[in-house]
């Protein structure tokens, strides 16, 4: 892969913005991956510094709070049918490469990483958010305890990773069809070789790690995206993010410390 020959200077950006990796061993069967084994923030480094990558712009901060039209953005590219669940699924060019390079080899071993989700606008988080705020079994539960429900596998408007054009979902969003047969072996190969293309496990099965139900599905580029939860971090220090705002429920956030508890609350492995 030509575009990853690296400067020294990226694997120490590499390390401060949190990357993930993979494991050495090609083999894609079950009992060949140690599925539950969590790579390390050295071993991503490891992995990474033969890599270049291309200085990151981070976009405004609007953008990244998801108001943002990736049809009509040409920092965003539409994913081949071929790869996709359906027509219409975007990522930021540079992500989408790069998925594209792991979807192939993937595809050699035997493995499809199908994607069902990748850049979702804020309206369209809103959409997902307010359904679920007005479901009739939402609707006797207190506020509070209706935001943290929802919370648990679906982001406030305005805080999602599938704003920022860097984060795909792939092969199933239900949590008991990584358990065994095709998507046991789909994530074993993505926790074995997904960081050789850039991509990271951000919610897993982490006692320490808080925020949201872990996600076997939800990896995310991390080159984009360290920088990109960056940003928003420091703009929530200097008091300078806009307020959650524009869905149901909008008035609980700074309650259930959003950003700390749930933008942060990422793979813990990623932080050493």
């Amino acid at each position: 892969m030509t575009r990853w020959t690296s400067l020294a200077s990226t694997a120490l950006c590499v390390a401060t913005l949190w990357l993930g990796c993979a494991m050495d061993d090609p083999r894609t069967s079950v009992d060949a991956i140690h599925v539950n084994e969590q790579p390390t923030a050295v071993d991503a480094i490891e992995r990474l510094d033969t890599r270049e990558v291309q200085p990151v712009v981070v976009p405004p901060l609007t953008e990244l709070l998801g108001h943002v039209t990736p049809a009509k953005d040409s920092a965003f590219a539409e994913l081949p049918a071929r790869v996709s669940s359906r027509i219409g699924l975007f990522l930021r060019t540079e992500a989408l490469e790069a998925f594209l390079e792991m979807y192939d080899a993937a595809e050699k071993d035997g493995i499809i990483l199908t994607a069902l989700s990748a850049t979702r606008p804020f309206s369209h988080q809103a959409f997902i958010w307010n359904r679920k705020w007005k479901h009739p079994q939402a609707m006797g539960m207190a506020p509070l305890a209706r935001a943290r429900d929802i919370l648990k596998y679906s982001s406030m408007p305005g805080t999602s990773r599938h704003h920022w054009g860097t984060d795909v979902d792939i092969y199933s969003l239900e949590p008991s069809d990584f358990d065994a047969g095709e998507g046991a072996k789909v994530v074993a190969w993505l926790r074995s070789h997904a960081g050789t293309f850039g991509f990271v496990e951000v919610y897993t099965e982490d006692e320490h790690r808080t925020g949201y139900q872990p996600e076997a599905w939800h990896w995310s580029y991390i080159p984009l995206s360290g920088p990109f939860l960056q940003a928003i971090n420091d703009a929530n220090d200097k008091g300078t993010l806009p307020p959650l705002e524009g869905f149901e429920g909008a008035f609980v956030a700074d309650s259930l410390h959003v950003i700390r508890d749930y933008v942060n609350g990422i793979n813990a492995t990623l932080g050493e």
